[in-house]
């Protein structure tokens, strides 16, 4: 699937209302939940109120579909097993949540 078809599902999906997933990670970590919505153009995210264990953000964080379009590679990087963590996070702040974004469009 192609980022921008990603990337407008879940602004679609967002629009009609916000939604919870949680991170994916690739160690035995427990999963965060957050809360996904949208203005429209962006992502934004903030913390779970449906579920626990949510991430812990003071602010909500907002999304372009540049800061997007980024990280999209790294994803399935990462699935093979490509140790890139870190530079990916130097590229955005936001790598776990669009990781989250990402996994839940392909397995839904």
């Amino acid at each position: 699937m192609h980022v921008l078809e990603i990337w407008n599902r879940i602004i679609e999906r967002a629009s009609s209302q916000a939604y919870e997933i949680h991170t994916v990670p690739q160690n035995k970590r427990t999963p965060l939940w957050f809360r996904v919505s949208t203005n429209g153009s962006a992502v934004i995210i903030s913390q779970a109120l449906d579920n626990v264990p949510s991430s812990t953000l003071k602010m909500p964080r907002t999304i372009t579909f540049e800061e997007f379009e980024r990280i999209f590679p790294y994803y399935h990087l990462r699935l093979k097993g490509a140790s890139i963590s870190q530079e990916a996070v130097r590229k955005s702040v936001n790598t776990v949540y669009i990781y989250g974004l990402i996994a839940d469009v392909l397995t839904n």
